[in-house]
Order: structure tokens, then C-alpha cells, then sequence
């Protein structure tokens, strides 16, 4: 990846989607060893493996979206001039005074 980088949906869709193939691929040939000595082992192996791929997949979603967040709030050329003056104090006018001020 070359200059700034950005977030992108397409991105994390693929990199999740990808991390959760990844570890189906991987789990397919111990569910099929596994189902030649038990079919009720085979089974509960292949929703572990289910569970295994959800938990990856939001790992890694959660690390894109992490790493898109900081890379963003360290670059000072996407600094949002309504964020930046809403920041400051000195843009907002006083509130008018109600006379509770002095208790």
C-alpha cells in the first residue's frame, strides 16, 4: 500500500471474510479425520470450528477498523474544521446569565 491509508469497506470485508475461510480451510481436514473415528466428534469439532471463525473474523475486523481509526486521528492534514471548532472553546458564544450564578 502506497500514501495515506484509508478506510475502506471493501478492505475489511475481504481481509474478515478471508481470516474466517482462512481457518474453515485449515479445520475442514481435522473434521474429516476426525468424522473416520466419530460422526458426534466430527460435529462438535466442525461448530467449534464455526465459533473459531466468527471469533477471528471479528478480531480482524476490529484490528482494520483500529488501525484505520489511529492512522486517521495522527494525520494532521485531515484535521475536519467543524470537529476542530467544535473543540474550541473560544468559537462558542457564553451562555446567557439565568442570576443562579452566585450559589
Amino acid at each position: 500500500m502506497t500514501g495515506t491509508p484509508r478506510f475502506s469497506i471493501a478492505r475489511l470485508a475481504i481481509l474478515a471474510m478471508g481470516a474466517g475461510a482462512l481457518v474453515l480451510g485449515v479445520s475442514v481436514p481435522v473434521i474429516y479425520g476426525v468424522s473416520r473415528v466419530s460422526a458426534p466428534a466430527a460435529l462438535v469439532v466442525a461448530l467449534l470450528a464455526v465459533a473459531l471463525a466468527i471469533a477471528v473474523m471479528g478480531i480482524v475486523a476490529n484490528r482494520v477498523v483500529d488501525r484505520a481509526v489511529d492512522a486517521e486521528s495522527t494525520d494532521p492534514g485531515t484535521t475536519d474544521p467543524e470537529t476542530q471548532a467544535a473543540s474550541d472553546d473560544t468559537s462558542r458564544p457564553a451562555p446567557p446569565a439565568t442570576g443562579d450564578e452566585t450559589r
